[in-house]
């Protein structure tokens, strides 16, 4: 270069107050980096002003000669000027000492300078599209180079623009260069964010909050970008986040319990963890528990609520996992650490999706609870493997009659043979295969299993609602856990309002019948809905008395059998089943039952009709405390201060003469631990102390299924699965924007 302020620079050994320079002599060349050609402004060019330093200086004018103590007070000084003229600056070229890195020369130049390289390697057999070019190789900057007294001192300045200059003052902070977000906003934006505000609206909300302070107004664009920027710096530290979150939990919660698996890498594997009121209500309704996986986090780990109905008929979590894959190893680790948090208590019966593996794991954990496959992923599974059967004629009726107005389970599987002999189903057929395992999900064959009504469409519907609008697929594993506890507060604010209508409120009565003021005095709300709607059913019914016995009556009502007897050990308390088995599997009396009842005015429900689990006497359960919690809760902290302890001691020791001495004691110590039982411990308490960082998992990848699909998606899966296809305008075609459309319109 001819320019002398750029050989000077250049030369490592000068700073620019060794030297005398007439700035009007002075040629600066345009910084290359934006693929623009060299252009000279000259020293003519450049402003200098007819005013004194003195009035300059006053006015916030730049001049030549003026001092800064550092280069981002020169950097704020110009800026300050560039927004009071209407133009925005960017850093431009610079020098450094080649010694020693340090910068001893800075161009701040207008953001119009320069020109946009044409040369773009996207281009090579792609369609680009382009942003509007800003550049007018506009040649207005200031330049500052550091002097030996340490101060920075302009050298060069010139304002002469080659573009109009904004006067608006609001178009003004627009400039990427002027658009500055306060560390306030910024702060908002996080919390709305942990609120689930999208961008959209968390700009308005921000704008309308600080229209009054002189921020700049706040764009999506800006709220997408900040957020981006979050996330990004987060990566790598989200699972040390959720163990020092779960920390800060215990320090509130006595009860609160979680476990983490890691690899040999240290890297994390599966994390489980519940709170005290979730073990609580295991311990009340942890009879029935409906367990699935759905992909809600970026990661895409496996997450697995334990969910429950609560004495309202609210689902409710006994806990959740995020596992690292959907294998039978994963499910086992998951289940034998929810039991070890639940005392070893096993639930009655357990519903799940049709996950092999998950049906293996529980064969061996829960070997004595019951294992039922949930009917609404059945019913969507059966919409689409069946498609073949329902185009013959007469099928759908044969299909329904065979699956839900079969008698006995002999009578069901005579009618199997017939319907597929009838159809020409063959053995490798999906209805072929549920019938193998027809025992897990027909109903004669759980008629007297107890569940809560979870098998139920509704029911899987609110458990898939219970996370909405908390988490997504792009979820971070830190941030799901905290949204988690939200929506668990959420839940558990519905069961508190549910509560507080039951004990301040008396339901509406429309039978008169005292067995309804009855069941209004001991159910709660929403479970006495549902017999008053089985007792007012009952009114509408005819019941046919078709036998007597020496101790029992029987009738016919609607094709259902009731047997009457009263029993005499409880002073007459009346007994009665139905063949509907609805108060076997749901704990509510039919109205079939009801119509006997009434028929022989009995005027309460018997006692043994009357289960604790819907009445508000359940919740008062949540007072009695739970022995040996506190024990099993402190076991992984005190794993993880073992493993910290350990590391510091290997850090610690940095000389032989520390070796020999240490290592006798770390014997004796082992020689002590070795004098105790432990209890085998899963894969992720065996990593040694040196991996104490815990790392961020890998993205999983789910694994493959067979290509007959057992599994259907959840509610949650499927939304988060219907992903918007961009569409042109143009052509109508999706994969690209008009923008990019090649498509002519002669």
């Amino acid at each position: 270069m001819t320019d002398i302020t750029d050989e000077i620079c250049k030369d490592d050994t000068l700073i620019f107050e060794d030297m005398e320079i007439d700035p009007n002599e002075l040629e600066l060349s345009q910084h290359q980096e934006d693929g623009g050609s060299q252009q000279l402004l000259h020293g003519q060019e450049l402003a200098k002003s007819p005013q004194s330093q003195d009035e300059q200086k006053s006015e916030r004018i730049p001049f030549v000669g003026m001092e800064f103590h550092d280069e981002e007070e020169a950097y704020r000084f110009y800026l300050d000027y560039a927004k009071s003229r209407g133009f925005g600056i960017r850093r431009g070229h610079m020098y450094r000492l080649s010694h020693s890195q340090l910068i001893t020369c800075r161009h701040f130049v207008c953001d119009k300078e320069g020109s946009k390289c044409m040369k773009d390697k996207r281009q090579q057999e792609k369609i680009v599209h382009r942003r509007k070019d800003t550049r007018t190789n506009c040649q207005s900057r200031m330049v500052v180079s550091k002097m030996k007294s340490g101060l920075w001192t302009i050298k060069t300045f010139g304002d002469a623009h080659n573009h109009d200059l904004l006067t608006s003052p609001s178009k003004v902070m627009k400039m990427r260069s002027h658009h500055h977000i306060s560390d306030i906003c910024k702060s908002l934006m996080e919390a709305l964010h942990k609120s689930r505000v999208g961008p959209s609206q968390m700009s308005r909300i921000l704008n309308e909050t600080l229209s009054d302070t002189g921020c700049a107004q706040i764009t999506r664009e800006d709220c997408s970008n900040h957020l981006r920027a979050v996330r990004s710096n987060n990566i790598g530290q989200e699972c040390m986040a959720i163990v020092k979150y779960f920390k800060e939990k215990k320090l509130n919660d006595d009860f609160f319990f979680f476990d983490m698996e890691l690899d040999e890498f240290g890297q994390t594997r599966s994390v489980f963890w519940a709170d005290g009121r979730c073990r609580i209500a295991y311990s009340e309704f942890g009879d029935v528990v409906f367990d699935t996986t759905y992909q809600t986090n970026r990661f895409c780990f496996p997450f697995a609520p334990f969910v429950g109905v609560n004495h309202h008929k609210q689902s409710i979590l006994f806990g959740c996992a995020l596992i690292a894959d959907e294998k039978e190893e994963s499910f086992l680790w998951v289940f034998e650490t929810w039991m070890k948090c639940m005392l070893g208590k096993h639930p009655q019966t357990i519903i799940t999706d049709q996950d092999l593996a998950m049906g293996k794991a529980i064969a061996k954990v829960f070997p004595n609870s019951g294992h039922r496959l949930c009917s609404w992923h059945i019913g969507r599974n059966s919409m689409k493997y069946l498609v073949d059967l329902k185009s013959k004629e007469g099928f759908l009726g044969d299909y329904n009659s065979w699956l839900h107005r079969s008698a006995s389970i002999e009578a069901f599987e005579s009618k199997w043979g017939e319907l597929k002999a009838t159809y020409n189903i063959d053995d490798k057929h999906w209805l072929s295969k549920m019938y193998e395992i027809r025992h897990k999900w027909v109903f004669l064959y759980w008629q007297n299993i107890f569940t809560a009504g979870m098998t139920s469409t509704q029911r899987s519907e609110s458990i898939n609602s219970f996370f909405d609008g908390f988490v997504n697929s792009q979820t971070p594993l830190d941030e799901f856990v905290m949204q988690y506890d939200k929506a668990l507060c959420a839940r558990r604010n519905d069961e508190e309002n549910e509560d507080f209508k039951t004990l301040n409120s008396m339901p509406n009565f429309h039978t008169g019948h005292p067995i309804e003021r009855h069941a209004g005095e001991v159910y709660t709300r929403a479970v006495f809905n549902i017999f008053q709607a089985e007792l007012r059913e009952s009114d509408s019914m005819l019941a046919e008395r078709i036998r007597d016995g020496t101790d029992h009556a029987k009738y016919k009502i609607c094709n259902h059998i009731v047997i009457f007897r009263r029993d005499d050990l409880e002073d007459g308390e009346p007994i009665a089943t139905c063949s509907c088995k609805k108060f076997e599997t749901e704990g509510v009396l039919c109205c079939h039952i009801l119509k006997i009842f009434k028929k022989k005015e009995v005027a309460k429900i018997p006692k043994n009709y009357i289960l604790r689990r819907w009445s508000m006497v359940a919740r008062n359960r949540s007072n009695v405390m739970m022995v040996d919690i506190s024990n099993n809760a402190f076991t992984p902290l005190m794993k993880w201060n073992a493993q910290n302890m350990c590391f510091r001691i290997a850090q610690s020791i940095s000389s032989l003469e520390m070796y020999e001495k240490i290592m006798p004691k770390l014997n004796d110590i082992f020689k002590i631990v070795g004098e105790f039982s432990f209890p085998a411990t899963s894969g992720g308490d065996d990593v040694c102390g040196s991996h104490i960082s815990i790392l961020d998992p890998k993205r999983v990848k789910s694994k493959g299924r067979p290509k007959v699909n057992t599994r259907i998606k959840s509610g949650i899966d499927i939304q988060l699965s219907l992903q918007k296809k961009r569409t042109c305008s143009r052509c109508g075609r999706k994969g690209h924007y008009m923008s990019t459309c090649t498509f002519s319109l002669s």
